[in-house]
């Protein structure tokens, strides 16, 4: 199955690069295809691959079933593994069919170094996404300060 194109430029990856740039990334990639409840990435394993979803849905989930959300056509699975290179911080399962396009994390990372004005966007608008999700985390827990009371603190007579 080949990738299509105008698909594939959907991805924040390759947000700001011109046409042929982001055939080059797409060269990179391999097209798979999952179902319904399949792992496309599981919790705890060790690999810097990533997966741009082309079709279907997918539910990102942390230990214990905890849902942390979904992710759609263009999203980008596996981005923190592949700058970090530490374990996966969470399973990606698929919410019915689903096509992505699959990166060796190895093979990306040699291409970016090689191409290094590529490189430098593709990072980019990682770290874009990677601030936006802090803010966003950041927000929370300072909401969640304001609800939490010290159940610790003595507050009238026993």
């Amino acid at each position: 199955m080949k990738i299509d194109f105008d698909t594939f430029k959907r991805s924040y990856l390759v947000v700001g690069l011109s046409e042929p740039d982001i055939k080059k990334v797409m060269d990179l990639a391999t097209v798979g295809e999952v179902k319904n409840g399949h792992e496309i990435v599981k919790l705890g394993t060790r690999e810097p691959d990533i997966y741009i979803i082309l079709s279907g849905i997918c539910k990102v989930v942390r230990k214990g079933g905890a849902l942390l959300g979904t992710c759609g056509v263009g999203s980008v699975i596996g981005e923190v593994a592949l700058l970090d290179d530490q374990p996966r911080s969470a399973s990606v399962v698929a919410k019915g069919p689903v096509t992505y396009a699959y990166i060796d994390g190895r093979v990306l990372r040699k291409f970016m170094n090689q191409n290094r004005e590529i490189g430098f966007v593709m990072l980019a608008n990682l770290a874009r996404l990677l601030a936006m999700r802090l803010r966003d985390a950041s927000e929370s827990i300072e909401d969640l300060r304001g609800q939490v009371s010290d159940l610790w603190l003595y507050k009238g007579e026993l």
